[in-house]
């Protein structure tokens, strides 16, 4: 059975034009080496690109909905072998298997080595429902996020490395009307609370409905929130690239990209911080023509700079701070 996931020219653009120059440039200046964990897809796109920088692979691949639900794992272990990347992929939904331990052959599922780059590349909404073996359909994906987290943080004061990491989470730009709203009631940061309060005005949400497109300042907002409230507890600071819109296989498929380079604050910090400041008012950056990276301003943001987007730029223009704190960058993770 094919992979269920199909490449397409807009998320090539992100994956060889956003997301490269950032890891080339950490593994370059500062002779990174990579531990990746995340939802490669039978394919290994991403890893195939950042093969030479990277020592280690943690995948994840659900059961199929055919005939020969084992056919994507078995694929995806053949591939991961002929490419010749250490590394081992759980059978399961990267939700089930994180927050149960165990994979549904019986692996079983821990951090016992630091892991510096999480791509967790969604291919539906962040609120949607995923098919467990035991359970039916849940909502899992808030907590899965949770606890890698904390199981991140509890890795790294057991073991030490590097106390940085990067976060890449790649989500549908569609959401209902109803539960965005309720996402987006209450618990709210005073960045959030502000910036919401100013969208509403300019592009009110309907009262039900699937929203895309033009309301990804919503999702932006709740994943926003969410995480630096993750962040928060356990003490982990972040630096926010803008926000990548793109189409993915289907014009129907509107996509939301988000990088973000973390730290583990040091145990005397009273708070994490969070860069730049403020976050949510920067434009954001969409694919034009399947060709290049423009700003791309939605609702409640500023107009972008008159030079392209660069990440790279971003990094070291807002990073500074930032970068000088990391620690272990050096190290390799085999």
């Amino acid at each position: 059975m094919a992979s269920r996931f199909r490449d397409n020219p807009s998320k090539q653009i992100v994956r060889e034009k956003w997301d490269t120059p950032v890891l080339k440039y950490l593994y370059d200046i500062y002779k990174v080496r990579y531990r990746y964990m995340g939802l490669p897809g039978v394919d290994l796109l991403d890893v195939k690109l950042w093969k030479n920088m990277i020592d280690e692979v943690i995948a994840f691949e659900p059961p199929d909905q055919g005939s020969d639900e084992r056919a994507s794992i078995i694929q995806l272990r053949r591939n991961m072998k002929l490419l010749g990347v250490p590394g081992i992929a759980y059978w399961g939904s990267f939700e089930e298997v994180v927050i149960r331990r165990e994979d549904y052959e019986g692996q079983k599922y821990s951090q016992d080595k630091v892991v510096n780059l999480y791509n967790l590349d969604f291919c539906d909404e962040i609120a949607s429902r995923i098919r467990t073996r035991k359970s039916g359909e849940k909502v899992w994906r808030f907590e899965a996020i949770r606890q890698v987290l904390r199981d991140h943080v509890e890795c790294y004061k057991n073991t030490g490395g590097p106390n940085w990491f990067i976060l890449m989470l790649t989500i549908r730009n569609q959401i209902d009307a109803k539960k965005i709203r309720q996402f987006l009631r209450s618990q709210l940061l005073a960045e959030a609370k502000e910036f919401k309060e100013k969208c509403e005005v300019q592009k009110p949400l309907p009262q039900d409905g699937s929203l895309t497109r033009s309301y990804a300042w919503a999702i932006k907002t709740f994943l926003f929130n969410f995480l630096c409230q993750k962040f928060a507890n356990p003490n982990i600071s972040a630096l926010f690239f803008p926000q990548v819109l793109y189409t993915g296989t289907t014009i129907s498929s509107p996509m939301l990209h988000w990088l973000i380079l973390c730290r583990i604050a040091p145990q005397e910090a009273h708070a994490p911080e969070i860069f730049p400041d403020p976050y949510l008012a920067c434009s954001s950056v969409s694919v034009k023509n399947n060709v290049q990276l423009v700003w791309a301003a939605q609702t409640g943001e500023n107009v972008g700079g008159p030079q392209p987007p660069d990440s790279v730029r971003w990094l070291t223009d807002f990073g500074g701070e930032f970068l000088s704190g990391l620690s272990g960058a050096g190290q390799s993770r085999s």
